[in-house]
């Protein structure tokens, strides 16, 4: 089976309270759902979140240029014949991949809208792109954002601790980091937390701020400064003895590269949204491991089911990860999923797409 042709839609969910960090704040999570129509009428979907400050990927440039030419460029007779079964699809969007470019987020919905398409038909899971073995579920990580007050930490912490969470991360970069910390420590007593600053600091800002943090049981902290600043990311492994987790500083298999080569990080965050998808980010994890280097496994702040399914089935075909961030959490706070509940594997509800599209879909080819 080939594909046949594309819908590409544009969409706003509401959040319902909304969700913070030192980069950004966002009440409403915008996306781009690529559809991709095969010729026996099965549909297949992916997911694309851009965000400019992760991949450089804008969503208004990712919906009306490179969606579009990425789709068209899948549709032509030789590329589209190369996607008739599983292990074509795996091969080709493989060979693909470092021609996107940093175009990330747009070719890793292509790739999970065209795998979906291609393990339909041939009647297997998603899983058999990673090898068919689905190990048990990751538990849930979870990410306490500037969204919840500092007057009302307290208590979000203690709901948290009474659920039973184990995998902490606190996002910091504002001024009351310190009183923040000190509430999660109170709390959670010895329970290691991951700390998140989205490159919030400069060199000398992230030392003196580490410095005074080390009180607590950080665990490590994840992208202290800008992507680029692998010196002082070392410096922090180095002087304050601190685990490093690069998340911005790594969306591609050169970027891993270079952030291993200059001793900058113990931890990978890996993420689907901004790998160019599944297979992508199995090349650098592998490379990573190979190194000796960690991975936590992410999600995107604001996804739909449709790639956090894809992120859960990564995670348990997939080893060396213990949780996985924002499981669970991205549901909580869309004011919908466009995923209908219950189903196995569960499907796109086209109501709910069209509910929350920004006008109507672009279609390529034949839909």
């Amino acid at each position: 089976m080939r594909p046949s042709g594309f819908e590409l839609w544009r969409l706003a969910i509401p959040l319902r309270g909304g969700f913070g960090h030192a980069a950004s704040h966002r009440t409403t999570t915008e996306l781009v759902l690529v559809a991709a129509h095969g010729d026996d009428g099965r549909v297949g979907w992916g997911e694309a979140l851009p965000r400019a400050y992760v991949t450089g990927e804008d969503l208004d440039t990712l919906f009306d240029r490179d969606a579009p030419a990425m789709a068209a460029a899948w549709l032509e007779a030789e590329a589209a014949d190369s996607l008739a079964d599983v292990p074509g699809a795996i091969a080709a969007l493989r060979d693909a991949l470092p021609g996107a470019g940093r175009r990330l987020s747009c070719f890793g919905a292509f790739e999970l809208a065209l795998l979906d398409l291609a393990t339909q038909a041939a009647g297997v899971g998603l899983e058999q792109v990673l090898g068919g073995f689905l190990g048990p579920a990751l538990p849930a990580g979870i990410v306490i954002g500037f969204e919840v007050p500092t007057g009302k930490l307290e208590r979000h912490c203690a709901a948290l601790r009474f659920g039973k969470r184990r995998h902490i991360k606190v996002k910091v970069g504002a001024d009351d980091d310190e009183t923040r910390m000190a509430i999660v420590a109170r709390v959670f007593g010895d329970l290691p937390i991951r700390i998140d600053a989205n490159a919030a600091w400069t060199a000398e800002e992230a030392m003196m701020r580490l410095e005074t943090l080390a009180r607590f049981p950080i665990a490590s902290v994840e992208q202290p400064v800008a992507a680029d600043d692998l010196a002082t990311m070392r410096r922090i492994r180095e002087e304050l003895g601190m685990k490093v987790m690069a998340d911005e500083s790594v969306c591609t298999l050169d970027d891993a590269r270079r952030v291993v080569e200059a001793g900058a990080a113990d931890i990978l965050n890996i993420r689907l949204g901004k790998m160019g998808g599944m297979l992508g980010a199995a090349a650098i994890h592998e490379f990573a491991r190979a190194a000796g280097v960690a991975g936590s496994l992410g999600t995107m702040v604001g996804e739909t089911g449709v790639l956090s399914r894809a992120s859960e089935i990564f995670g348990r075909c997939v080893p060396g990860f213990d949780y996985l961030d924002g499981k669970g959490q991205n549901a909580f706070l869309l004011a919908e999923d466009v995923l209908e509940p219950g189903g196995d594997p569960p499907s796109v509800s086209r109501d709910r797409v069209r509910k929350y599209a920004i006008g109507d879909p672009t279609r390529i080819g034949r839909v």
